[in-house]
């Protein structure tokens, strides 16, 4: 955990370590809490029955009692303050340092699989929770059995030390070793929680089929055994903690007798032998929450270096590196001399292709579903690294030519595009922050989507949802269109631009496409499943591809 937070830079460092010192004003405060009342009420006690009560000075402890009261209560919710305060520091810092890390190295606009996403998220909340569940706990319990094996220490030596290799015993020894015991089983079950997620994912996403094929409630009913199976199997992650914390303080409870045995035989001060068993029932009662740290400690552990290791991806492996690389003023001339595009290493590959793009062109990929016409053109957008062939830009071999360069230049428009929660401004303005409102409805009427929008009683100001989207699919799709046309792209990819459309508003989107293309240097790239014969958009070049068998 400590390496994460390094990584990220150290966040909140000052609020941390404010965070951690009222935790052990915490804890040191309950322990001092009940000591000095046991000492305090048995010293009062004492001194009645010796006829000096009338001078036993009672203002000095009842003040330290009620500061001690005080004291813990302030620091309790101080530490829960503070340190919720830094993780949420951290979390601001975590959140986009952990997609910006996912995102350079990913390839393709394919978002993560949702069993990935799921143990993704898995992740961030355990290690966001390292701090609150195992840090701040475990300081509060070490200052605790501090406080209370130096009183034990001052009241008898003897049972001081052993209270001390009791607390080594209960605190850490113990846990420890039930934490490894615990770590194979906690190990074989997260396998099989990634193989449960999985079918469920599966599951969900494939229940139209499963239904149609009449397969889904055996599919169904298979899922229910393996969550079965892996709930059950997460009972044994707990086993080896059952029992300790009972046991830790039937310690405690057996240290202070053994104490007030010791000392009431030696004529020792009773009433600080009080205080001090009273204070190690409190310290080791507390001491038996080191078993939820130890429990919590791998698994934030374990999900803070898996997180580590997103934000040391760094760049996609195929990207030119920053210091060498080529500076880009234009992508065109876009030349493909006998290029392959694949998806991943074990995706099909595209056949070779050749061509050459430039300013005003019209290229058609064209195939059916399946035959890498997407792969292509993140191919060519350098999302993916050529599978064979050569590709360059403006004569510079795109090896040589940053990711980032080329994105600036060429722009998607797929056939699903993705929505962000917020307002449709927010939307558009995530390819172009700076637009102005007048650049926005420009956008939109370029993309025929301006009427759609004004007729929407929010307007920009419509409002999409995690779950819900206030326009169409096929109003979605030229929204996405209009964001597309922000970036002020030089290449335009389009996927699928008219499917859906009827006649008119074909013929209308094509003229506008064809008015943005000859408007500046820029080209268009389409991809479809058979040719598009629209006036405005005849191909100057065509791809065919079809599916690998």
């Amino acid at each position: 955990m400590i390496r994460l937070w390094r990584a990220l830079g150290s966040p909140a460092r000052t609020r941390f370590l404010f965070a951690l010192a009222l935790s052990a004003l915490a804890g040191t405060s309950g322990v001092v809490l009940l000591g000095l009342s046991g000492w305090f009420l048995t010293a009062a006690a004492l001194s009645g029955l010796a006829g000096t009560g009338h001078v036993f000075n009672h203002l000095y402890p009842s003040a330290g009692v009620r500061l001690a009261a005080f004291a813990r209560v302030v620091a309790r919710y101080g530490e829960q303050l503070v340190g919720h305060d830094a993780t949420l520091s951290l979390s601001v810092r975590l959140r986009p340092a952990i997609f910006s890390g996912s995102a350079h190295a990913r390839r393709g606009f394919a978002s993560l699989p949702a069993s990935q996403l799921s143990a993704l998220i898995d992740d961030v909340d355990d290690a966001e929770r390292g701090f609150l569940r195992v840090m701040s706990p475990a300081v509060a319990i070490a200052a605790s059995l501090i406080v209370a094996l130096g009183l034990a220490l001052a009241a008898d030596w003897i049972s001081g030390l052993l209270a001390l290799a009791l607390a080594a015993l209960f605190s850490l020894a113990l846990p420890w070793r039930a934490v490894r015991q615990s770590h194979t089983a906690a190990e074989a079950h997260g396998r099989q929680g990634e193989a449960v997620r999985e079918q469920v994912s599966r599951l969900v996403e494939n229940a139209v089929e499963l239904d149609i094929a009449g397969a889904l409630p055996v599919e169904a009913e298979r899922t229910r055994e393996a969550l079965n199976a892996h709930l059950t199997a997460g009972e044994t992650i707990q086993r080896p903690f059952r029992g300790l914390g009972a046991l830790g303080s039937l310690a405690g409870l057996g240290l202070a007798a053994l104490l007030l045995w010791r000392v009431a035989g030696s004529g020792s001060d009773l009433a600080l032998a009080v205080g001090a068993g009273l204070a190690l029932i409190a310290a080791f009662d507390a001491a038996t929450a080191m078993i939820k740290v130890f429990d919590a400690a791998p698994r934030a552990g374990l999900a803070a270096e898996r997180l580590r290791s997103r934000l040391l991806l760094g760049n996609a492996p195929w990207d030119a590196p920053e210091e060498t690389a080529k500076a880009l003023e234009t992508v065109f001339p876009i030349r493909a001399d006998g290029l392959i595009a694949q998806a991943s290493d074990a995706a099909p590959a595209t056949p070779p292709v050749s061509f050459t793009l430039t300013p005003g062109d019209v290229l058609q990929l064209i195939g059916p579903s399946g035959s890498g016409k997407t792969t292509l053109a993140e191919t060519l957008m350098r999302l993916h690294p050529p599978a064979g062939g050569a590709l360059s830009y403006a004569g510079i071999p795109g090896g040589e030519v940053r990711i980032a360069a080329v994105l600036e230049r060429i722009a998607l428009s797929p056939q699903f595009p993705a929505f962000l929660p917020g307002t449709l401004a927010d939307q558009l303005r995530l390819a172009a922050p700076g637009a102005s409102e007048a650049g926005l409805w420009n956008a939109l009427d370029l993309a025929l989507a301006g009427p759609v929008v004004r007729a929407h009683p929010d307007g920009l100001d419509a409002l999409f949802s995690d779950s819900e989207a206030p326009f169409s699919g096929g109003e979605l799709r030229r929204i996405g269109l209009a964001r597309a046309l922000l970036i002020e792209p030089e290449v335009l990819v389009l996927d699928e631009p008219f499917a859906g459309l009827d006649g008119s508003t074909r013929r209308a989107l094509a003229a506008n496409l064809s008015a943005w293309r000859q408007g500046a240097p820029r080209a268009l790239i389409l991809l479809t499943h058979k040719p598009v014969g629209l006036e405005g958009l005849e191909a100057s070049g065509t791809v065919r591809l079809e599916p690998s068998s």
